[in-house]
């Protein structure tokens, strides 16, 4: 028989309808297979990444009223100050009204893709936009982050704070996932995916003490999926690298991350 003359749904299924933020995700998805999308991938090590987390967490339990810093506060961070550094990655594809093609320029508007759960249980994606990501000292970016997380939890989030991102931060790697090649959302010209932190698969049975003697450190897996009609692969190689190289603590990068209130933590 034809497939296609094949029920769609049985009489037992449960039907949902699918509203609000998550129909809007739906239609973006749908308009995302329209994106000529091409993807970079890049293994980074996160050893000082690692240990300047730690160090900022206790600086912080110390003196910060007990604030948690994590991986991705100071991933996305890093990727703020590489979009600003690189202002070509901020930019979108789209036509005038004759459908000319053009290329639009945007400001370090930071999406975050944050995973969210419904009482009875089921998950869907919200993506608030922390604006003007670049321009925030670490302090202020943090908070406006939780804040936005704290949001898309509870579905409190205005419509226009899901609204206006030029790039997309995703943490596929909290579930575990090593490697992500994410659908990029209209109206914007890359998405970044970090994957899990961790030792090589191959040494991930080795002991502390011999991942020390064989000089093995973390390494993080992470991804820039581009809109090829206006970012290329080059620009897309380049940024990565520029992620890596503020995680490995270029252009005081962590001093700029430990000062508070103008005065700075000594590392």
């Amino acid at each position: 028989r034809d497939l296609h003359s094949f029920p769609t749904r049985r009489s037992s299924d449960l039907v949902t309808p699918i509203r609000g933020p998550q129909a809007a995700l739906v239609e973006a998805m749908e308009r995302s297979r329209e994106i000529p999308t091409a993807t970079s991938i890049r293994t980074i090590p996160v050893g000082l990444l690692d240990t300047r987390r730690r160090q900022l967490n206790v600086a912080l339990g110390r003196d910060g009223g007990g604030v948690k810093v994590s991986f991705t506060h100071l991933i996305g961070y890093a990727i703020a100050r590489a979009a600003a550094a690189m202002p070509d990655m901020l930019v979108h594809f789209a036509r005038d009204p004759e459908g000319r093609p053009l290329r639009v320029a945007s400001g370090a508007h930071l999406s975050l893709a944050v995973d969210t759960r419904r009482k009875d249980g089921s998950r869907f994606l919200v993506v608030p936009v922390l604006r003007d990501a670049d321009l925030r000292d670490f302090a202020g970016f943090r908070a406006e982050y939780e804040r936005l997380v704290e949001g898309a939890r509870t579905g409190t989030l205005a419509p226009d704070e899901l609204q206006g991102g030029s790039v997309t931060l995703t943490n596929p790697g909290g579930l575990g996932t090593v490697a992500s090649v994410p659908r990029l959302m209209p109206g914007q010209g890359c998405i970044i995916a970090t994957g899990a932190i961790g030792h090589p698969a191959e040494y991930r049975g080795e002991s502390e003490a011999r991942l020390r003697e064989l000089g093995v450190g973390k390494v993080m897996t992470i991804t820039s999926t581009y809109d090829h009609r206006v970012i290329q692969g080059a620009e897309s190689g380049e940024f990565l690298g520029r992620i890596e190289a503020l995680l490995g603590g270029a252009d005081r990068f962590y001093a700029d991350v430990f000062e508070r209130d103008r005065k700075s933590t000594r590392l």
